[in-house]
């Protein structure tokens, strides 16, 4: 059964993968381009949350040393 699953996955990979290769390749590289951007707004987003929340953190802990 494990090899059954494992052909039928495999084969479906190469389907996939012909696809791929047989579409533009313009539209491809749009795509990796399009995916790679969303990676990056969400870095950048996620960065500044980041320093959001330390500006925050250590700003709480000046006020309590503070006291």
């Amino acid at each position: 059964m494990k090899d059954i699953l494992c052909i039928v996955s495999s084969s479906y990979l190469n389907l996939n993968m012909s696809d791929l290769l047989q579409n533009d390749l313009g539209s491809s590289l749009l795509s990796i381009t399009v995916l790679l951007g969303w990676l990056g707004i969400g870095f950048v987003i996620l960065r500044i949350l980041t320093i959001s929340i330390k500006r925050i953190l250590e700003a709480v802990f000046k006020l309590s040393n503070k006291k």
